[in-house]
């Protein structure tokens, strides 16, 4: 991998350290959410496939612990690839891993595989291993036992994909609610969570933060024009905060180098705040 691959990895993985500190600065009048912080960095040693792969281990460790105390949990991360530790630890922790479902909201399908992708780049394979339809390489790096249900996973706002991840994504018969197919957020993510609450006792929402609109998100590594507004993510979320089968949230792919005014640092802490259903003025 490219120096400049590692050094993206290394400046995204301080997205939570970065929210933590804009949580911490709430005045003490502020109604706070509290949230307790478990840091987990990459070694530096080995190649970034090894860092990765033990990077996503331990993540795996710490949602698969909450999965089975049954509580909720919040990972934020930088590179997508660390979806294979958050989602395969949930699976772990299941007693019936095949009942769980996930809500994919990103502008890119990231079901490529190392032979597939046209760039090698790990932050577009995730849904490949998570699906079980990995090649060698990419399946040694994935820390869970089980797979997602093709008919547990839908994907929502995909706007830039290549062929070879979509016939991935058709032959295996998941969900693709494609950006320009949206006209309410909250009507699509409510139908989405209803829909997998039929077959599915635990639901995980997974979110790429260049599933947003740029201007309102400019913050990430790879943006696709057009997207979802901000506030319709919130209000979509702030539906659904409740729903007793959801366990666990995960964002990912802010990158600070390329943010605005902390306008998308700002956000997260926004998504995070309606999601668990507290608003702080």
């Amino acid at each position: 991998m490219s120096g400049r691959a590692n050094a993206y990895m290394r400046l995204c993985g301080y997205a939570a350290e970065m929210l933590h500190d804009e949580f911490a600065r709430q005045q003490p009048e502020q109604k706070r959410l509290e949230l307790q912080w478990h840091m987990i960095h990459p070694e530096n040693h080995g190649s970034k496939e090894e860092k990765l792969s033990r990077l996503n281990q331990s993540i795996s460790w710490f949602t698969q612990y909450w999965t089975e105390q049954n509580q909720p949990f919040l990972v934020i991360g930088g590179d997508h690839f660390c979806a294979l530790g958050t989602w395969g630890g949930v699976l772990n922790g299941l007693q019936q891993p095949e009942k769980f479902g996930l809500i994919w909201l990103d502008a890119h399908m990231d079901a490529h595989t190392f032979a597939t992708s046209p760039s090698g780049n790990i932050h577009g394979m995730p849904l490949a291993a998570l699906l079980g339809r990995a090649d060698k390489k990419l399946a040694a790096m994935y820390p869970g036992s089980d797979f997602i249900k093709p008919e547990n996973l839908i994907l929502i706002g995909v706007r830039s994909y290549e062929h070879e991840e979509y016939d991935l994504l058709k032959q295996a018969a998941v969900e693709i609610v494609f950006a320009d197919r949206i006209n309410k957020l909250a009507q699509v993510l409510i139908k989405a969570v209803d829909k997998l609450s039929l077959s599915c006792e635990v639901i995980g929402i997974s979110i790429d933060l260049d599933f947003i609109d740029p201007d309102d998100a400019p913050g990430v590594e790879t943006p696709a024009q057009g997207g979802i507004k901000a506030g319709e993510l919130l209000k979509a979320l702030a539906l659904i905060n409740r729903h007793p089968k959801i366990l666990g949230l995960e964002i990912s792919e802010f990158n600070p180098e390329k943010d605005s005014e902390n306008k998308t640092l700002h956000l997260m802490k926004k998504i995070i705040e309606a999601f668990y259903g507290e608003t702080l003025q």
